[in-house]
């Protein structure tokens, strides 16, 4: 059996396992039927990129499908199940929620089957879109300097992009480079020793994670120490989802030691994050070096640490809006199911013709706002973006029970697109996920035998594939990146790509496959 049966045999025997447990945890009907709608819709998804060459040909916009999957209704279905938690536990409406997910997982499913069935790898190798990508050494192999190059580029953005101003929302432009390092053990095993040194990088990689973590601890930006771990767990799941190796005693060996050591670091990891959040009152107020040291006393102190747990769980009772489904906030990071759940709630309380036209007026507002203020200035557009320092999430709850703005509460592009567009919304979403899916394809690299590796540039910004690649806080989001932030990547990546060949004189590798 090789690698990639194996995985999706091993995810549909934990689907069907989480499945009994739910009947034994809550046999209600209300969840059986929650249970049931997420069983299917994750059982369909595992059997078309298990038993599809989908995985092979069109990596990165399976992965998005797989993430949309497992951060909308499996990821809740196995936690809440080997929680002892039921389904439908801290949820609104959550049939409605789980029925809507599955429909929209649906939709996007058969807009990737169509895409995958029809596409021509030789006739898409020569298009002007992917030249342009070619030219800008998208397709390239960065050498390990380069990627160190990037990296710290990143981190000095990181300096730059946590304060409020127009430097701030520059710098943050270039934050997906810091995880540039972390794709060299990904580079490394592909290519072999001849790539780097592979003792000499790996101890530099430990100090630049240990680096990473203590600069968002001093900074007290959970992000920048989060997403670089699950850049590297994210990227190595797909290598071993899209191995065709036979299943030996070494791959059995690295995935228990990978299990093991996740195992070991979860609660660890879980805690720092609490921490983080309990000494957040501090952030701005208190210099770097403090703020590491406060931080590290919380983490070594379990009884702040429940505490504060405690104190937010009661002070969500009776509360109107809540963001609690799961007691460990490192799994809230991957599954974002509570999230979708709070936005359809509360979008289905918007009924009146007054609050429709008012969604619709900030949502053309945020639209517009996507676009340069120059540009708005030339086509006469009034936009003051300013005024719209709220999140979709934060509107929808606005209209839906009259709370205040502010929070920056996530959204779901899902819910305003129903509120919006009604009916016609499911044909909007199909036609965005063929334009999204096509943007993921133009950023992999097209391999001899219709094969495809995930770009450099790709893989830096996985995290973000994974869990809003299909969904978003808001409809502009989407916009933002098909109009502005795709490009923006390309450009960023191409100029500082240009200037470590410059500064480092090294020769890139050659296109892989081009």
């Amino acid at each position: 059996m090789i690698v990639k049966n194996a995985l999706f045999m091993s995810m549909t025997i934990l689907t069907l396992g989480a499945f009994m447990l739910q009947i034994l945890i809550d046999p209600s009907i209300h969840n059986f039927i929650s249970v049931c709608v997420v069983t299917t819709s994750s059982l369909g998804m595992l059997l078309y990129l298990g038993l599809t060459p989908a995985l092979t040909t069109h990596p990165l916009s399976s992965f998005a499908l797989l993430g949309f999957c497992i951060s909308t209704q499996l990821g809740a279905l196995v936690v809440q199940s080997f929680t002892w938690n039921a389904l439908t536990k801290s949820l609104y409406d959550p049939f409605y929620t789980f029925a809507t997910l599955a429909f929209y997982q649906a939709i996007a499913m058969a807009v990737h089957a169509t895409i995958t069935f029809f596409s021509n790898g030789e006739s898409s190798n020569k298009s002007v879109a992917r030249s342009l990508l070619k030219w800008c050494g998208v397709y390239r192999i960065p050498t390990s300097a380069t990627l160190w190059f990037m990296g710290g580029v990143g981190l000095v953005s990181f300096i730059f992009s946590s304060r409020e101003n127009a430097l701030a929302k520059l710098s943050s432009a270039f934050n997906f480079l810091a995880w540039a390092p972390f794709l060299i053990p990904i580079y490394t095993r592909e290519i072999g020793v001849q790539y780097c040194n592979v003792r000499r990088n790996t101890s530099l990689l430990i100090t630049y994670a240990a680096g990473l973590a203590l600069m968002a601890i001093g900074m007290n930006i959970r992000k920048y120490m989060f997403v670089g771990g699950a850049t590297v767990f994210l990227l190595y799941a797909l290598v071993a989802l899209r191995s065709s190796a036979h299943l030996n005693k070494q791959w059995i060996i690295r995935i228990g030691v990978a299990a093991i050591v996740l195992s070991v670091l979860f609660v660890p990891l879980s805690d720092l994050t609490t921490a983080m959040a309990v000494v957040r009152q501090s952030r701005g107020k208190l210099p770097a070096a403090e703020l590491v040291a406060k931080t590290l006393y919380v983490w070594r102190s379990p009884r702040l640490i429940q505490a504060y747990r405690t104190d937010a769980k009661v002070a969500l009772q009776g509360s109107v809006y809540d963001e609690f489904y799961f007691a460990n906030p490192m799994i809230a990071r991957f599954v974002e199911t509570k999230f979708h759940d709070n936005s359809l709630h509360f979008a289905r309380k918007i009924t009146s013709d007054g609050d429709q036209r008012r969604l619709v007026s900030i949502t053309q507002d945020m639209l517009w706002a996507v676009l340069p203020a120059p540009f708005l200035t030339v086509l006469g557009v009034a936009v003051h973006k300013d005024e719209l320092n709220f999140s979709m999430g934060d509107y929808l709850v606005y209209l839906g029970a009259g709370l205040p703005l502010g929070g920056k509460k996530t959204g779901s592009m899902l819910a305003q697109g129903q509120v919006l567009m009604g009916p016609l919304f499911p044909f909007v979403y199909a036609l965005i996920c063929w334009v999204l899916f096509s943007l993921m394809d133009l950023l992999t690299v097209r391999t001899p035998g219709a094969g495809a590796t995930v770009s450099a540039l790709a893989m830096m910004n996985i995290w973000d594939y994974y869990l809003y690649g299909l969904t978003s806080d808001g409809l502009h989001a989407k916009f933002a990146f098909v109009v502005r932030d795709f490009a923006q990547w390309v450009v960023v990546y191409g100029v500082i790509l240009g200037l470590a060949g410059l500064f480092l004189r090294e020769k890139i590798r050659s296109d892989n496959g081009q």
